[in-house]
């Protein structure tokens, strides 16, 4: 049986032990963080700033860091789900499954910050992508 890996996220009320194969995307919302999931669900008003999210990543699972990518000042996206990067219309695309149904969900983003996403997916994955 295959170990699920969890980030663990403590506060002053609660710890949360998220699956980093059910987080979708994180967004910068000024002091706190909300976390969609692949699942459907959203963790609002996380007390952490994305840049520290990022950090807990990093040490607690340095091995799992380079799947989750700063997009902008606003994301942290998780490059398992992306579908299609599209600059030119400053939109990123994730593929979903949920309940045996591929959905799509589009977030907006700047066309410098999708670029650079592009370029950095292509360096994990060694595949030329012209944009």
């Amino acid at each position: 049986m295959k170990k699920e890996t969890v980030l663990t996220v403590k506060n002053k009320s609660e710890v949360l032990y998220l699956r980093l194969d059910n987080i979708l995307y994180i967004q910068a919302d000024g002091n706190y963080s909300n976390i969609y999931l692949a699942d459907g669900g959203v963790i609002n008003t996380l007390t952490y700033q994305r840049a520290e999210i990022a950090r807990m990543l990093k040490e607690q699972l340095p091995e799992c860091s380079k799947q989750f990518v700063l997009l902008g000042k606003s994301y942290m996206v998780n490059t398992d789900y992306v579908l299609r990067i599209q600059p030119s219309k400053q939109l990123l695309t994730f593929r979903v499954n949920r309940f045996g149904t591929t959905k799509k969900i589009t977030i907006k983003a700047t066309t410098k910050a999708l670029y650079l996403l592009a370029a950095e997916m292509e360096k994990q994955t060694n595949i030329n992508i012209s944009l």
